[in-house]
């Protein structure tokens, strides 16, 4: 839901994807949908299937908000430990292959490597 909130912002209303933030999410109520439940002796029911409704509210970040989470990552950052600090950032990490439930590495991404190959 918040991925297609981001979407959404970016594309319909022109919102810049990095300066992205959740303003606002709440659950509403949904539909309510019948199913026939089949018992014994020929008799049946109503099964009711409750549904919610999720709504994401997003906005921009003020020039404010944006130095004041910067001066956060700072301050926290240079709390962590020596061997916590050697970590790289997820960003920069290389994407591995994809993972599929028949096992681990059967499908391929595209990296520098195999583009060379080829």
């Amino acid at each position: 839901v918040i991925h297609s909130a981001r979407a959404n912002a970016t594309h319909n209303h022109g919102l810049d994807l990095d300066r992205l933030l959740v303003a606002e999410a709440f659950v509403g109520k949904g539909f309510y949908r019948k199913r026939v439940s089949y018992h014994a002796k020929g008799k049946c029911g109503v099964k009711e299937r409750p549904e919610c409704r999720l709504t994401v509210i997003v906005r921009e970040m003020t020039a404010e908000e944006e130095a004041e989470i910067a001066r956060l990552r700072v301050h926290n950052f240079r709390k962590l430990t020596k061997r916590e600090r050697r970590l790289v950032p997820h960003k920069l990490i290389e994407t591995t292959s994809i993972w599929n439930r028949k096992g681990k590495g059967k499908g391929k991404v595209n990296s520098p490597e195999s583009s060379m190959a080829a």
